[in-house]
């Protein structure tokens, strides 16, 4: 039988098996990104490790090598290089942030060795309109979120007055202008904003600024811990606004944060399907995945869910996404493909539905999906859509 995936979660993941196709993918695996990243490379390694199990693409395995940069542009940049010309990736797959794609794209080292990047976890409209044609998006941008976002809180819930703590690096200002855009088009602004340092993810002062101010809502553009901070701090501080975030926050983390009956009420919209919806195919073979590989018992899908709760999940589901496309290019690129060939194979992929899930790419088109809904944490912690 082929060996399960060993997983702690933890720096050095990677399929074990000998393998004929690398994968490289750089992810935050400390840091204050590191709930995420972590779940993205796990999602990704899931869907690998089963496909190995089959036997491969076209007989081949595949070798997922993941290292960890920090949330670290250079690091990204240095990682992505020894992936390619150490590790002779052939494709590299679900990275992680804004300012590490904008490195990524200025360093030139996907297109100086003509290797894809399939998926990065930033939405943001400046970086991936410049980024490089290699890099293939798989989630909504953040102008399609803020554009949701305002649209719900204002033409539905009558809200007019809107502010924003956010993280002050790229990611931050990228989410902020899309948040600004979404307002001048009903001929509003922002009526309160507050920055949290990037680097400590200390988000108490923000929380408090904002709070003395009170709108009638507060949008997050933050990662996972610091909205956890700022919403217990906002929140302890007496404001009372509805509070909304990016997709770039977990929901389940920040229950585990800072308890459910405090995170109860946050929304948080979201670019991938929610993983526990198994009316559709995709979740189905996603939590059916993630049984065969964490389950160790004979419960089955109750199993599966329990496996899939321990993480967080729409980051798992978003890894596990962007293997599933890779995977699709390698087949159609051939047996011993080369980074042209699965280059060729996605710039051509077209309309490419993976069970309630599409993405759509052609010689021009980079940004593959649109997909996008709002949810709630509810009092039990579970989200409410």
């Amino acid at each position: 039988m082929f060996k399960k995936l060993v997983i702690a979660v933890s720096l050095g993941l990677a399929s074990q098996a000998y393998a004929d196709i690398t994968i490289g993918q750089s992810v935050p695996t400390t840091g204050i990104g590191a709930v995420t990243g972590k779940a993205m490379a796990l999602g990704a390694s899931i869907y690998f490790n089963q496909v190995n199990s089959r036997g491969g693409v076209n007989g081949e395995l595949i070798n997922h090598v993941v290292r960890d940069d920090a949330g670290d542009p250079q690091r990204t940049v240095k990682n992505a290089q020894d992936l390619i010309e150490k590790e002779n990736a052939t494709a590299l797959i679900s990275f992680y942030g804004t300012d590490n794609l904008a490195a990524l794209t200025k360093s030139k080292v996907l297109d100086t060795n003509t290797t894809p990047l399939i998926g990065i976890h930033t939405g943001a409209d400046a970086v991936r309109n410049a980024a490089s044609p290699y890099v293939f998006h798989t989630r909504a941008s953040y102008s399609l979120e803020a554009e949701r976002i305002v649209k719900l809180l204002n033409e539905n819930l009558g809200v007019s007055k809107f502010g924003v703590v956010a993280q002050k690096d790229g990611f931050g200002e990228s989410g902020v202008a899309a948040l600004k855009a979404a307002l001048a088009k009903r001929q509003l602004s922002l009526t309160a904003e507050a920055w949290y340092d990037a680097k400590s993810g200390d988000s108490s002062k923000a929380a408090k600024e904002l709070a003395k101010k009170n709108p009638e809502a507060v949008i997050l553009v933050a990662q996972t811990g610091p909205a956890a901070i700022f919403v217990q701090e906002y929140k302890n501080s007496g404001g009372t606004s509805q509070l909304y975030s990016l997709s770039s926050v977990q929901f389940e983390e920040v229950s585990k944060q800072i308890g459910k009956r405090t995170a109860h009420g946050l929304g948080i919209s979201q670019v991938i399907p929610y993983p526990y919806n198994t009316r559709t195919r995709l979740v189905q073979e996603f939590q059916d995945d993630v049984y065969a590989e964490l389950g160790s018992g004979s419960s089955g899908k109750t199993e599966s869910l329990a496996a899939i709760a321990k993480y967080p999940s729409y980051a798992m589901l978003e890894g596990y996404i962007a293997a599933r496309i890779v995977v699709e290019g390698l087949k159609r690129a051939g047996k011993a493909p080369s980074r042209a060939a699965l280059y060729t194979a996605l710039s051509t992929l077209g309309r490419y539905d993976l069970g309630g899930f599409v993405v759509d790419y052609n010689a021009t088109k980079r940004s593959g999906s649109t997909f996008g809904e709002l949810t709630m944490i509810s009092p039990t912690g579970a989200l409410t859509r």
